[in-house]
């Protein structure tokens, strides 16, 4: 008996787009809740614990480290609310939250696991945006105003001018570095965590199922569908790319097609393999 067959990223956008262009008002805002919650929480660590010492780092990376854990609830409740989009169901803000009322213990548990990869793979970059800070720093031209900064460009002596070009190119060279390395994390971390990608998913499908079970299921599904998944995220790139040329304004439909596009990968995922379950050999 043939095989059931994976829809393609193809099919999978094409109706994402239409399931989001139909209930784009509750994806967008649910997105929009979540940005403002995590970020105001993010901020308020930020603001109350200085990161001039070297204890006062640590405890700001545990701080942050928590409130990431924490955003895995609000993960959940955003699933929630895409997959029953997905499943034409209705859906409310109110259900953002649900992992606050079921779950939450085993919710922070596989986010904790999803956290430390990210936070691990993130550390190599934040070393080298304290080694860039230093360096903008210790530049004579850019540790005052900006006014001032440019000020020996327009005005001063040739040495000047010829400094300052010095001390600029310096500054480039760093600032590519640092967004090289910022990159190369980035798309390590993603690699590293598309085996959880169904996890959150599947607390909502199978609540029964304890931690263990969730991450060695989500293992098993995405056995040989981590590359499909990858060149979807990287299908994403253009836009977001072109996004970035004009304000950043399109990612006010992008980022809910996107997730509207993965909710939809995780469902094909799921659809395939019962399916392969419960044909006959």
């Amino acid at each position: 008996m043939q095989q059931p067959q994976y829809k393609s990223n193809f099919e999978l956008k094409l109706i994402a787009k239409i399931q989001t262009s139909q209930r784009f008002g509750i994806l967008l805002g649910t997105l929009v809740l979540k940005f403002i919650i995590t970020s105001l929480a993010a901020d308020l660590v930020t603001s109350l614990v200085s990161t001039k010492s070297i204890t006062g780092a640590v405890i700001n990376y545990i701080l942050l480290f928590a409130v990431n854990v924490a955003a895995s609830l609000l993960s959940v409740g955003t699933a929630f609310v895409f997959l029953k989009t997905a499943c034409s169901m209705k859906s409310s803000l109110e259900d953002l939250f649900c992992g606050f009322r079921k779950n939450t213990l085993k919710i922070l548990q596989v986010g904790a696991v999803i956290a430390l990869i990210e936070s691990i793979c993130i550390i190599p970059f934040d070393i080298a945006s304290i080694q860039y800070s230093n360096m903008v720093n210790a530049i004579p031209f850019f540790n005052e105003q900006s006014v001032s900064g440019f000020r020996p460009f327009l005005y001063g002596s040739l040495a000047d001018n010829e400094e300052f070009l010095e001390a600029y190119s310096v500054l480039y060279s760093a600032t590519m570095k640092l967004c090289v390395i910022m990159v190369v994390c980035t798309v390590i971390s993603l690699i590293l965590t598309l085996p959880f990608f169904p996890a959150l998913f599947m607390i909502l499908d199978f609540p029964e199922w304890n931690v263990s079970t969730v991450l060695k299921r989500s293992f098993e599904v995405m056995h040989g569908n981590k590359l499909r998944l990858f060149l979807l995220y990287l299908s994403f790139v253009p836009s977001f790319l072109l996004s970035m040329f004009a304000c950043g304004i399109p990612l006010i439909w992008i980022l809910p097609y996107m997730n509207m596009t993965t909710t939809n990968f995780y469902l094909d995922l799921m659809a395939v393999r019962n399916k392969s379950i419960n044909s006959p050999a």
